[in-house]
């Protein structure tokens, strides 16, 4: 993200203060700390700074002294950031990373929540949904310890609606995309609440092999859909297999390095019946479907809400993730 101007320096300069060197790079737009101002920030000192540094404001909320800023880089306006600025000096800090908001609301002074659909501009991944509350640390004046952290996040449980379509992997402009990763099923078993799923590379080549680990391990793309007429849930987990390697593959030479069983290939993870019925779930069934392995169950009327929870295990090498399952809850969902 291109480096911003701290917003008090630039109004100093602004009102003709001379003797004021640049700011120095920081890792973000709102990292730089100032003094307060003679006199307020206005509207159009804002609009007027984060044009000056290549930023377009989409919105600008009042709050008192101060303002809530949704802000965009260039024409790009499909992700946007959020940060607080303060009336009284400038001091301007960052909320979130440039997403794509579905919504977002101040809840009290520098304390706003936002919920995003789970696109990010830092990576090409469709994610789960977001809700997120942040709270901005200080005043105006600045951090209470110089070299803390600006913000305190807390992130909430998405919780969806099984009948609507979920995907999650590599995406590009909103579209799924085929992300050149090669996964193989681990393991896969029932929970009380749900399903567990974790993985590991394709031993069938050198080149699936190593397709797994372009910079860290992640969980394949997938995806869920529902039919209401029979009641069937189905996990598609794309370009996953469940069996692959053969006896004697070089591959097995250097796995208890990279924190795996030695021998792992041929490895192989049976298709069938995932076993007994459960208080979300009946009749759990896994196969391989061409490329992709795919997932049915039939859900129960106890599975109103799922959420998906991802992990990784041993060396950052086995990514796992779960579906939990939860029933209808009167207190979070009215």
């Amino acid at each position: 993200m291109k480096r911003m101007l701290s917003l008090t320096l630039a109004l100093l300069l602004l009102a003709g203060c001379s003797g004021q060197g640049a700011p120095s790079a920081s890792p973000s737009p709102a990292a730089a700390q100032s003094s307060p101002q003679a006199t307020p920030v206005t509207e159009e000192d804002i609009r007027t700074l984060y044009e000056a540094d290549g930023y377009q404001v989409q919105k600008l909320t009042p709050w008192g002294p101060d303002f809530l800023a949704e802000i965009s880089y260039g024409s790009d306006t499909d992700f946007t950031l959020l940060e607080w600025v303060f009336g009284s000096s400038g001091r301007r800090v960052q909320l979130t990373a440039m997403s794509q908001f579905t919504s977002y609301e101040i809840l009290d002074d520098g304390q706003v929540r936002y919920t995003t659909n789970g696109m990010d501009s830092g990576t090409p991944w469709q994610g789960m949904p977001e809700e997120v509350t942040v709270r901005v640390l200080g005043d105006g004046d600045g951090v209470l310890a110089p070299g803390w952290t600006e913000i305190e996040e807390q992130r909430e449980t998405v919780w969806l609606d099984p009948a609507q379509p979920l995907y999650i992997g590599a995406s590009e402009d909103g579209v799924p995309a085929f992300s050149g990763r090669y996964e193989q099923v681990y393991d896969a078993r029932m929970d009380a609440d749900g399903l567990s799923f974790s993985f590991i590379p394709n031993g069938d080549s050198e080149e699936k092999f190593t397709s797994f680990f372009p910079a860290v391990t992640t969980i394949p793309g997938f995806s869920t859909s529902y039919d209401p007429d029979t009641g069937v849930f189905t996990l598609r987990l794309y370009n996953t297999c469940l069996s692959s390697g053969a006896p004697g593959t070089p591959l097995n030479d250097d796995l208890a390095l990279m924190g795996y069983p030695e021998n792992l290939y041929p490895y192989a993870f049976p298709a069938g019946s995932l076993g007994r019925d459960s208080h979300f779930l009946t009749g759990v069934v896994i196969r391989e479907d061409g490329a992709d392995t795919v997932v049915t169950a039939q859900l129960t009327e106890q599975a109103y809400r799922f959420t998906v929870e991802t992990s990784n295990l041993g060396y950052d090498n086995i990514p796992s993730f779960r579906l939990v399952f939860r029933e209808y809850n009167r207190d979070l969902d009215g």
